[in-house]
């Protein structure tokens, strides 16, 4: 993106939040507060049918300023005010990075930040962000303090195969944060390798680009990997969060607090 664009979106985004502003929602990342968030997200059948958490229209989703949404959000605020983790001296590892998230954690001094993506999605990754193909990390065992690895595991086939390189690369006591679309109406995760066609995939998936709908099993999944998996949920679980609400939070979101302990890590 030219520097004329990119003061261009700036002055842009600026402007809509201005339009927005208000007291009824509060984004953590950006520290605006806005009368409301932008809606974001497609609904398909699927969608719908399987009621896919993390995926789907939302109304309430979208920050007019730093354009973050609210798994975006959750993910911030576990880090810096549920688990302290921004805090600490630490090298992260971030996978498909979202712009919200990268444009902060990117800025912190107290954090070496590798971010790399699994392919190019047109203009929406910087240039200085590298392929990192997820099935073969290109870094050594126990390199990296966190994991980020956010909506990814359902477009990959051999999911458990980047599961044990998210673990082989993670420090012991080492954080992941694996979040993925998840059906709580599934018991076993879905999916049919038979699948090919773009539309199909939509129809059975919910999207042109998934492989399969995560399920109440994915805590199992992410265990055969090696990690130990503890799903919280700010809303269900303390938090310590000051109005909860205020975030604009996916409600039926839980996440997936994924740790490598020195039992396992000998194993």
């Amino acid at each position: 993106m030219s520097a004329l664009k990119q003061i261009a979106k700036k002055s842009y985004l600026a402007l809509r939040g201005w339009y927005y502003k208000g007291d009824a929602v509060h984004c953590p990342i950006c520290k605006h507060s806005f009368k409301k968030m932008l809606p974001g997200g497609f609904d398909l059948p699927a969608i719908k049918k399987h009621e896919i958490v993390g995926a789907g229209l939302r109304d309430n989703n979208i920050c007019p300023r730093c354009l973050s949404t609210d798994r975006d959000r959750l993910i911030y605020l576990f880090l810096d005010q549920y688990s302290h983790l921004l805090d600490t001296k630490m090298k992260v590892l971030h996978i498909a990075p979202e712009p919200a998230l990268y444009n902060i954690l990117s800025k912190k001094e107290n954090i070496l930040y590798v971010p790399g993506t699994k392919y190019f999605e047109g203009s929406y990754y910087n240039k200085k962000i590298k392929l990192v193909d997820i099935l073969d990390i290109p870094f050594k065992n126990e390199e990296f303090d966190l994991v980020i690895c956010n909506h990814v595991l359902e477009h990959i086939p051999e999911d458990l195969k980047a599961m044990k390189e998210v673990y082989r690369v993670l420090v012991t006591g080492g954080t992941a944060i694996l979040q993925v679309p998840i059906s709580y109406k599934l018991k076993e995760t879905y999916e049919d390798f038979s699948v090919s066609d773009p539309k199909d995939k939509e129809k059975y998936f919910g999207q042109f680009d998934h492989v399969r709908i995560y399920a109440a099993d994915y805590a199992d999944r992410l265990s055969k990997a090696g990690f130990k998996v503890i799903p919280t949920n700010p809303f269900t679980d303390d938090w310590s969060l000051t109005d909860v609400d205020r975030y604009a939070l996916n409600k039926k979101e839980q996440l997936y607090h994924i740790t490598k302990t020195h039992e396992q890590a000998i194993q």
